[in-house]
C-alpha cells in the first residue's frame, strides 16, 4: 500500500468525527449559572437518560443534548439556554 493510499485510509475516521454538528456549547465552556442550572433541571434527566455515559469533557452535556427531546421540560429549558449566551 503506497503512503498516500495509507494516509487517505487514515484521514477518513478524523473525517467522519469533524463532519458530525458541533454542539452549541461544550461542558468546558459553561458559565457556573449553566452549569447550576443544568444540574438543578436535569439530574434525575442524566440519571436516567445517560447515567451510563463517563464524566469529563463534555460528554454528559453531549449526550443530554442529544437526547433533549426525552428530557423534562425543565431540563429541555436549561439545556436550550446553553445556546443563548
Amino acid at each position: 500500500m503506497t503512503l498516500s493510499l495509507r494516509a487517505s485510509f487514515l484521514a477518513l475516521p478524523l473525517l467522519a468525527l469533524c463532519a458530525g454538528p458541533a454542539p452549541a456549547q461544550t461542558a468546558a465552556n459553561l458559565t457556573a449559572e449553566q452549569a447550576q442550572a443544568l444540574r438543578t433541571a436535569c439530574s434525575a434527566d442524566v440519571k436516567k437518560l445517560c447515567g451510563d455515559v463517563q464524566p469529563g469533557g463534555g460528554r454528559v452535556v453531549q449526550c443530554m443534548q442529544s437526547k433533549k427531546e426525552q428530557t423534562t421540560p425543565p431540563c429541555q429549558a436549561a439545556l436550550g439556554a446553553l445556546g443563548k449566551k
